[in-house]
């Protein structure tokens, strides 16, 4: 008899041998997760964690990502895919001194990760698992900042000490993807293109959403069906008001809204990375065999690949240079150090989470102002002097701010002490129905005790959001040339990017 759908061999995660089964009932066929493991790579890193699980010895594994690694559109934290995937790992390898945490910042890009890269993920980290495709432009060269900022980001992973395995997880957001005629769904999209190319030439395996369910999404086959989203409210784009799902049929659809997975989604993307680390525990597992044939002791993992060292950046030109600072969250609290009308408040206080309840120093009146004191000295550089606030050579200060469509306001940013720097401003205003963190950036003079003050200005004719609210919450700098990506989606969210 043929096997239905149903059937455990059809199943993309089949339970090997010695192995406990998966704890979920797998959503994607054999066929439909090789399709989405597009690119796998020779395996290096991430067979020696499998060699390492397999041993029975606990890992150190990492999330890092937008909103969709936060776990927005899930039911419930545990539904995310990030946890889905650590109850996989727990589940199947389990031990006691695992860690397995999710470094996800909703409303963030890989520029805000390239920068802080260091100082969000673990030296010792052995997988890290990095989703931005959907959170970056799809219309940028691979000579543009955004990809320059996105390669450096793989290369500080790549060169932590631990020597991670990097894993580049593409979720697809269907009505996000349009164009040429198309009011969703559109097949290629550049960031996600890209992106694999620097994938596979880092050599680190490329799993994806659009290459495992886009045909199941395309026939309406629940339950990867688009028709319909959860949340309701939902206008794409391209102008397409989305229905929500009828009482009782949530669990055919795909996405919990027009831009995140719903927990049929998450458990693709769990599935997926599934995929992946079971795929170097099959190909341990051979070449254990193979070396207990031959009667080898050989490494668990087949031979070391013969070119072990980093290559140089794929993009001409795209230097490895640390961030000298990366203040967020708890760690941007220490910074200020005067202020008037300004106080250390969360945006969000019932959220569950420091990170959900979005944090920062918060003024909303003009005349309301703070005081940031940082280093921008280059500690790398020759002698590590300070510029003495007029010469030698000039940081970029990267100010995380909180932009959204109601009650924001504008602000001036000037050097008051210690450094020098042209006053700059920034607007924290826009119309789409979402609050993400921009980064204002602005090149200052090298001082060990620059101090930055942020005013809120006096609304002009053109305030459209009824306040002046300005909310900071980060705080970097940089000692080389990197842009900081403000559009979710790219040119398909619709939002504008600062310039200046």
């Amino acid at each position: 008899m043929a096997c239905r759908r149903q059937c455990p061999a059809r199943h993309g995660l089949r339970r090997r041998p010695g192995l406990p089964p998966p704890p979920w009932r797998p959503l994607l066929r054999s066929e439909e997760l090789q399709r989405g493991l597009a690119f796998y790579g020779s395996g290096a890193r991430i067979q020696r964690v499998a060699s390492k699980l397999l041993a029975g010895h606990p890992i150190k594994a990492f999330t890092i990502g937008g909103s969709v690694t936060r776990g927005a559109g899930a039911s419930s934290p545990d539904r995310s895919f990030p946890e889905r995937f650590f109850a996989f790992l727990n589940a199947t390898f389990p031990h006691r001194e695992h860690v397995l945490q999710n470094k996800g910042i909703g409303a963030s890009t890989s520029g805000i990760f390239s920068v802080c890269a260091e100082a969000i993920v673990p030296p010792d980290a052995d997988l890290v698992v990095a989703e931005f495709t959907f959170n970056e432009p799809g219309d940028q060269p691979f000579t543009s900042p955004q990809r320059r900022g996105f390669e450096q980001l793989l290369r500080k992973l790549a060169r932590l000490p631990g020597a991670p395995a990097v894993v580049v997880l593409h979720h697809y957001a269907w009505w996000f993807c349009h164009g040429d005629g198309i009011k969703g769904g559109l097949y290629y999209r550049a960031a996600e293109a890209q992106f694999a190319t620097l994938a596979q030439y880092y050599d680190m395996p490329s799993p994806s959403v659009r290459d495992a369910a886009w045909p199941l999404m395309q026939a309406g086959i629940p339950p990867f069906k688009v028709s319909h989203v959860l949340k309701k409210g939902q206008t794409t784009p391209a102008g397409v008001e989305l229905p929500v799902a009828e009482p009782g049929t949530e669990g055919q659809y795909f996405f919990y809204d027009k831009v995140h997975p719903s927990d049929v989604g998450h458990q693709v993307m769990a599935e997926l990375l599934a995929g992946v680390v079971l795929q170097a525990v099959d190909r341990v597992l051979a070449a254990q065999e193979a070396a207990g044939m031959a009667g080898e002791a050989g490494p668990a993992g087949g031979g070391e690949p013969r070119a072990t060292k980093l290559p140089p950046p794929m993009i001409p030109g795209n230097a490895d240079v640390p961030t000298t600072l990366c203040a967020m969250q708890e760690d941007f609290k220490p910074y200020a150090r005067a202020m008037q009308g300004f106080a250390f408040r969360p945006e969000r206080p019932d959220a569950a989470t420091f990170v959900e309840q979005k944090w920062g120093y918060t003024g909303d009146s003009p005349g309301h102002w703070v005081e940031l004191e940082l280093s921008t000295v280059d500690g790398a550089a020759a002698g590590g002097g300070a510029g003495s606030g007029a010469g030698g050579d000039r940081a970029t200060v990267f100010l995380g701010y909180l932009s959204s469509y109601d009650g924001m306001g504008q602000a001036r940013v000037e050097c008051v002490s210690g450094c020098k720097c042209a006053a700059t401003a920034f607007d924290a205003r826009w119309k789409q129905k979402v609050s993400l963190t921009q980064m204002h950036q602005f090149k200052v003079s090298q001082h060990p005790r620059c101090r930055v003050r942020v005013t809120i200005a006096q609304p002009g004719d053109d305030s459209s959001s009824g306040g002046s609210k300005v909310q900071l919450n980060a705080l970097m700098v940089a000692h080389f040339p990197l842009a900081i990506d403000q559009r979710i989606a790219g040119e398909a969210g619709g939002m504008r990017a600062e310039n200046g």
